[in-house]
């Protein structure tokens, strides 16, 4: 039987496309010489997962995005299980508008397959990339995490998968700051028998209860006779750590190298700190001892510094790495003169500017800052545009300094060099010329642009509310805020936000808004642009 040269590559490329007899008639397997060739009679199925071949195939080609977006959704749409697909997704999404594109068309493919825990998966991380409002999600995915009744056994690329859709459920519920339904549901898996699975639950369910310690509601329950969620989290969370540590004691480099990243992650660099002893005693590499001092600077044991720096000045090819640990460990215990000598020794011109900027930003000496920033900037050659991340660096030191004249300058600068048109530059322009309340106007037009390029953007979104509210378009700014609000849920980064709120709502005549929105900014004081005791001061004022 001859086949078109179109089906016959296709045919080989599926690969998993089987025809059973019955598929194929009697007819097509006579041979009539004067009769035309037959083509095969493909079952419904078999069409689906050939028509899915043609359009990856088209979409790998194509150098249009949104096509190719639209045609892996379509190829998933015809064979869900497909997985290739899924990878060029998670590939291409590099924004939130990339997410947006995508995160309900895959939420609709996934709930008419339920039984495919790599598409829940990829459908769940696009709808938090995306910031869609969990409610358009959360039960979905409860749904999918509920139907397995045991995930400890299943395959270890399902399981993977499986992992995923359980990070977006967490991801979910701390959005909504529910922390009653993650921590029962937690609390229920972990009463499984100790297996790899419930070591890994035990991990998803330490993140959650150390967020939740952090960011949890003060109210205390039932009349003050029950915790807050944020003391139970924090008791729960204690429990926890406890136990997932104790897990440690077999653990190979590799696990001990994840387990020193997560401990960081939840504030525990003590803990980090064993592992990475327990590290270096298994694995005597340069590399694990440049770690272990990392983890030592984190955890403030500044004694354990020397001794590594010694050796791995001996090794050859980490010289230069022991003089960086040996730098940092100054700057981190405010050993500025010493660190200052150590950074005049290094050979890279680049790296004593940097450590030097470190420096200086470490001391808050700004007016040093910017002095360097200028001399760097003189030694580019000629003809080279100005680097743009020192020019960022140098509206820093504006807004520290109040400096309206490097402003000015840094804004013409970049105005020369068409690098304002940069979404960060122009932001980064306007929100300085916002703080400092000059040329307020122009300032407007810029930020306005940034955010039509990242309409989801929430240092945009604020950067909108702050000029407005300097503009005294209070009620306009009002909108910008809460929708920068709505856009950092997911973030940590989030004390100047509710500060600016807090301003907002007060020139607006809600005095007790305001202090309640500077209290919930005080949560957020890890924000490197926060200044706590300003917004202390605020609050005290209100009080």
């Amino acid at each position: 039987m001859k086949i078109s040269a179109k089906l016959t590559l296709l045919c080989a490329l599926v690969g998993s496309i089987s025809l059973s007899g019955a598929e194929i008639t009697a007819d097509n397997l006579a041979e009539t010489p004067a009769a035309p060739a037959a083509a095969p009679k493909f079952s419904a199925a078999a069409e689906a997962r050939v028509r899915a071949l043609e359009n990856f195939m088209t979409a790998t080609k194509s150098r249009n995005r949104d096509e190719r977006f639209s045609l892996f959704l379509e190829v998933l749409r015809d064979d869900p299980a497909a997985i290739p697909p899924r990878n060029y997704i998670r590939g291409m999404v590099d924004t939130r508008a990339d997410a947006r594109k995508i995160a309900r068309p895959l939420l609709e493919i996934s709930r008419a397959n339920p039984n495919v825990p790599g598409l829940a998966a990829l459908a769940g991380q696009m709808c938090y990339a995306a910031n869609l409002p969990p409610a358009e999600y959360l039960d979905d995915i409860r749904g999918i995490l509920d139907g397995v009744s045991e995930p400890d056994k299943l395959p270890d690329d399902e399981k993977n998968e499986y992992y995923n859709i359980i990070g977006a459920y967490s991801s979910a519920l701390k959005q909504v700051r529910d922390y009653r339904t993650g921590t029962h549901y937690f609390e229920s898996e972990l009463d499984r028998e100790a297996s790899a699975y419930r070591s890994m639950l035990l991990r998803f369910a330490v993140d959650f209860e150390h967020f939740f310690s952090r960011y949890g509601k003060r109210d205390s329950r039932w009349f003050g006779l029950a915790d807050s969620d944020r003391r139970a989290a924090e008791k729960r969370f204690e429990q926890l750590f406890t136990e997932l540590e104790s897990l440690e004691k077999d653990a190979s480099p590799e696990e001990l190298e994840r387990n020193i990243d997560f401990y960081l992650s939840v504030g525990r660099p003590e803990a980090a700190l064993r592992a990475a002893e327990r590290l270096v005693k298994a694995s005597q590499q340069p590399s694990n001892e440049t770690r272990y001092a990392y983890v030592a600077i984190e955890a403030k044991q500044f004694d354990k510094i020397p001794p590594i720096v010694e050796k791995l000045s001996k090794i050859d090819g980490w010289k230069g790495v022991s003089q960086l640990i040996s730098i940092n460990s100054l700057i981190a215990q405010g050993k500025y003169d010493e660190a200052q000598k150590e950074i005049g020794q290094l050979k890279v011109p680049i790296a004593r500017d940097e450590f030097t900027l470190k420096v200086l930003e470490a001391k808050k000496d700004y007016k040093a800052m910017r002095d360097e920033l200028n001399a760097m900037e003189k030694r580019l050659s000629p003809g080279v545009d100005v680097d743009l991340a020192n020019a960022l660096r140098q509206l820093i030191v504006a807004e520290k300094l109040r400096d309206v004249e490097l402003l000015n300058r840094v804004w013409k600068l970049l105005a020369d060099t068409k690098q304002i048109e940069s979404p960060d530059a122009a932001n980064s322009v306007g929100y300085v010329a916002a703080e400092l309340n000059v040329r307020l106007d122009e300032a407007a037009k810029l930020i306005e642009e940034a955010v039509k390029g990242e309409p989801d953007n929430y240092a945009y979104l604020d950067s909108m509310a702050w000029v407005l509210y300097r503009q005294g378009r209070y009620d306009e700014a009002q909108k910008y805020i809460d929708l920068a609000l709505r856009a950092s849920e997911q973030e940590l980064a989030r004390g100047v936000i509710y500060e600016h709120l807090g301003d907002i709502l007060l020139a607006r005549g809600k005095k007790a808004e305001a202090l309640a929105a500077y209290r919930e900014a005080l949560d957020y004081a890890a924000d490197d642009d926060f200044d706590p005791a300003r917004v202390e001061a605020k609050c005290k004022k209100l009080e």
